[in-house]
């Protein structure tokens, strides 16, 4: 059990720890035990102050509820232009009626009118809401909700952006009147950008465990980084939509160090839990102290130097090695990123791109309860690969120069998506990993169909390829198709190299017996130069559109 988000209230628990919210809504028996303990434990209501448990008619549990959103009736109101609108805070407030009641959840708007009569806290409660942004409200008594999942079918569109915030919303620096976009060696100035909205911030604990928590805006894709100052002081650096927020946290009491970091891409919720050096429960979390500064090019090609941790092989010319900072910093890069490495042969400096892999495929490819927070490359050594030799021959101790991450993948692009193909050619698999883990973790729009079309020579230069099978067994929506260009009699998979026989079969292999069409599907593709400048000639051959497709290059 854990206490409310900012209580100082707790219950010991002599088990091992566990996360210290309640966990994502994973199906109907769960969604209702989270409702549940809205209703009866918190004593708090969605969108208003602390209340008494509120008795629902006959006919109004969320089983009820849940058969009403899938009876194809409209229940947003604004028919086939739902999740499309931008809505302005003034058209949100003549929407504050109970027979048409519209609110707003960190950036979401909602018509919650035919969901009064179902809400565990009363109609009257949720109606403190209409009209206007309720995400204070909802975030003073119960953030951890998947409220998102509750109002699926009544989702309208996005609160359209305005220049009019809460005063302590907009960031300012410490020094009073000074705006943080002010010229200096790091930031830029731009008088027509909007003010800095920080991270919103949260805290839980247990008697033996603390959780701080970030809120980034749904989709953000954070890098996030964190070090520790001393036992009580702790930084964490959020970058996302070109802006690094600072975050400085002195803890009231000393912790361990490091925390377990997970971040949740799908809400850009981030999670930092550490254990308490002595237990017990604290009055309070600590200080916080926030700041803001644009993201400048010269902070993102600064180089870091990391140690070699771990390093096993994969198959006969590929490995995978773990890196971790020396300057004792935890960091998480972003879904689909990549960092340069650098070296230096005969005075000359050579750099070669990589892209990060989850730390799991050390062990089994599964999406982990905590995130990534040292560097994982998986590493293939070509004869005349200057780079991928070192990289290949490194042993544990060695030192290897990086960059902080760097790439255009934009994760929003793929948020109202729900089926996907990916065509990956060799190493070009790097990036899929993360994307496929967090594609088939979705849970507010979840992902339909996931098909990998992965291009090798022979089946010796599969990497992962029992992991790959594994997980097709496991996870039903998920289809991988090998395809080698140098196979030998015995393969009876897909022979040769991408096509437009082979893209055109594929994508009507993946449309059977389903209601999507071609626009619906997104495409993401990495591997060697002529491998993307091929398919991007087949994909306008086949014309599809952009804003369907994104190819990985480095």
């Amino acid at each position: 059990m854990t206490s409310k988000p900012g209580s100082s209230k707790s219950v010991k628990s002599n088990s091992e720890p566990q996360r210290p919210v309640p966990p994502v809504l994973r199906d109907v028996g769960k969604l209702a035990a989270g409702v549940a303990s809205v209703s009866t434990s918190s004593g708090g209501s969605a969108t208003g102050n602390l209340r008494n448990k509120y008795a629902l008619a006959p006919g109004h549990s969320l089983m009820d509820w849940i058969r009403l959103g899938s009876s194809g009736r409209d229940l947003t109101g604004v028919g086939a232009q739902a999740g499309n609108l931008s809505v302005t805070p003034s058209e949100l407030a003549l929407h504050n009626k109970e027979s048409d009641a519209w609110l707003c959840i960190r950036g979401r708007v909602y018509n919650v009118t035919a969901y009064l009569p179902f809400h565990p806290g009363g109609p009257e409660q949720l109606m403190k809401g209409a009209g206007k942004d309720a995400t204070r409200l909802f975030e003073d008594v119960h953030p951890w909700v998947n409220f998102d999942q509750i109002l699926t079918k009544c989702y309208i569109g996005q609160l359209k952006a305005h220049a009019e915030f809460e005063p302590e919303e907009v960031f300012k620096s410490e020094k009073e009147g000074k705006n943080v976009n002010a010229p200096n060696d790091e930031t830029v100035t731009n008088a027509t950008r909007e003010p800095i909205l920080l991270p919103r911030f949260d805290w839980i604990q247990k008697s033996d465990h603390i959780t701080i928590i970030f809120y980034t805006g749904n989709f953000s894709n954070p890098m996030l980084e964190t070090n520790q100052s001393d036992d009580n002081t702790h930084n964490i650096f959020l970058t996302y939509n070109n802006t690094i927020f600072e975050n400085e946290i002195i803890f009231a009491d000393k912790v361990h160090w490091p925390g377990r970091i997970k971040v949740t891409c799908e809400t850009g919720k981030v999670e930092l839990g550490y254990k308490k050096c002595q237990g017990g429960v604290w009055d309070n979390f600590g200080v916080l102290k926030q700041k803001a500064r644009a993201c400048t090019n010269s902070l993102v090609e600064a180089k870091v130097k990391c140690k070699v941790i771990n390093k096993i092989k994969v198959n006969y010319n590929t490995v995978l090695i773990e890196l971790e900072r020396n300057d004792n910093t935890k960091s998480v890069v972003p879904l689909g990123k990549h960092i340069k490495v650098f070296d230096t042969i005969k005075g000359e400096e050579i750099v070669r791109s990589y892209t990060p892999v989850p730390i799991c495929l050390f062990s089994k490819f599964r999406q982990q309860s905590s995130t990534t927070d040292s560097i994982c490359l998986m590493v293939k050594r070509y004869p005349e690969g200057n780079l991928s030799k070192i990289l290949g021959d490194c042993l544990t101790g060695d030192t290897v120069t990086i960059s902080k991450p760097l790439g255009s993948f934009n994760l929003q692009e793929i948020e109202k998506r729900e089926t996907f193909i990916i065509l990956a050619a060799g190493t070009g698999i790097t990036p899929m990993f993360a994307i496929i883990l967090f594609l088939l973790e979705r849970r507010i729009r979840k992902c339909q169909r996931l098909r990998l079309l992965f291009f090798n020579r022979t089946p010796d230069d599969i990497p992962f390829r029992s992991q790959f099978e594994e997980l097709q067994k496991e996870e039903p929506r998920f289809k991988i198709f090998h395809v080698l260009s140098q196979a030998d009699n015995s393969w009876t998979g897909l022979r040769g190299h991408i096509s437009r026989s082979i893209l055109e079969e594929t994508i009507a292999d993946h449309l059977k017996e389903t209601t999507y069409v071609k626009n619906d599907i997104y495409f993401m593709v990495c591997g060697p130069t002529i491998f993307t400048t091929l398919t991007q000639q087949l994909f306008k051959d086949l014309q599809f559109k952009d804003e369907q497709i994104h190819f990985f290059l480095g």
